[in-house]
């Protein structure tokens, strides 16, 4: 991780468990504020939300919708979701 990479937004690219390979749009403040509201008003969608909000092929979000990412694979979108919930931490440690 490179605070640099962090500061400027820069893609965050990693595998999946089974190899395949995953880029995210790192969030941003504005990201921040939205993610608050999505998980006090719809807490069951959170992490479909961050699969939507964050998952990027070749620098273009991969899904057009939340009800597309809704309707993927469920453990692929969670672990997805967790990688991306960990870029809003990244940096604190």
């Amino acid at each position: 991780m490179s605070i640099r990479d962090a500061l400027k937004l820069r893609n965050w690219r990693g595998q999946l468990p089974d190899g395949t390979a995953v880029e995210l749009r790192r969030p941003s403040v504005l990201d921040l504020i939205e993610a608050l509201e999505v998980s006090a008003k719809t807490p069951d969608r959170v992490q479909a939300w961050m699969v939507f909000r964050h998952l990027v092929e070749n620098g273009e979000p991969v899904f057009a919708s939340i009800d597309e990412v809704l309707a993927s694979d469920a453990l692929v979108v969670q672990r997805i979701a967790q990688m991306a919930e960990a870029l809003y931490s990244e940096g604190r440690d």
